[in-house]
């Protein structure tokens, strides 16, 4: 496959979607204490629901925060902050509250998706002070919570969706930013690092040629790593 002939991630995805079985299991969550699995045909629908959603909220080009463990719900972000033309902004889930502070401040922040109450506490008072933070969605349930701007990501996906509400043509480029990476902050504020769409294509066909040899027709990869790292 040539992945010079895609000018996106989210067109990969969907490329790739729509050539395996529907009901193969795509992504799936070890947790011993909330098990999940998403097919391919839930995993797409689920990007589009999120997509429709943030593509209210924010204009093109605006920054996604996102703060969570590696789970499904991660990469469904991601692809869906992308197709609806935002920049995602992935966070470590170790950083205090000063670093979320320094990071908000810094990339600005239209959105902010958090996956639950331990990662909420560190952002919720910085969350306050943003005007430019329009909507908060959330992973899991979040105590105490009355307020207009959090929206629950579980009932978005139980929405219905129809054809017409597909994000079909987000005219992204290969120069398109795909996302902006900080660094840990080990070494003072994190800096960021802006990542375009086809450079992490090319880097992709860089891995695809390392891996194409361990690959078999139903290969199973264990993420390890941070995704907010990647």
């Amino acid at each position: 496959m040539n992945l010079n002939e895609f000018n996106s991630l989210t067109d990969l995805f969907f490329y790739q979607a729509d050539k395996q079985n529907p009901q193969s299991i795509f992504l799936e969550w070890l947790n011993p204490n909330n098990k999940k699995k998403f097919t391919w045909s839930e995993t797409s629908l689920n990007i589009y629901k999120l997509a429709k959603i943030l593509k209210k909220n924010i204009q093109d080009g605006d920054r996604c925060l996102l703060v969570s463990e590696n789970r499904p719900e991660w990469l469904i972000s991601d692809l869906a902050i992308m197709l609806a033309n935002g920049i995602t902004v992935p966070a470590y889930t170790t950083y205090t509250e000063k670093d979320y502070k320094y990071l908000i401040e810094d990339c600005e922040p239209s959105i902010v998706i958090v996956s639950n109450n331990e990662m909420h506490h560190k952002l919720k008072n910085i969350i306050k002070e943003k005007n430019f933070i329009k909507k908060i969605i959330t992973f899991e349930k979040i105590e105490g919570l009355n307020d207009d701007k959090y929206l629950d990501f579980n009932s978005i996906i139980k929405n219905d969706l129809q054809e017409n509400d597909k994000i079909k043509n987000s005219n992204l480029k290969r120069t398109s930013p795909a996302c902006i990476i900080y660094t840990s902050g080990t070494g003072g504020n994190p800096k960021g690092v802006i990542l375009s769409h086809g450079g992490i294509l090319n880097n992709l066909e860089g891995a695809c040629e390392i891996l194409k040899p361990l690959i078999d027709k139903r290969p199973i990869f264990l993420t390890w790593l941070p995704l907010s790292h990647s």
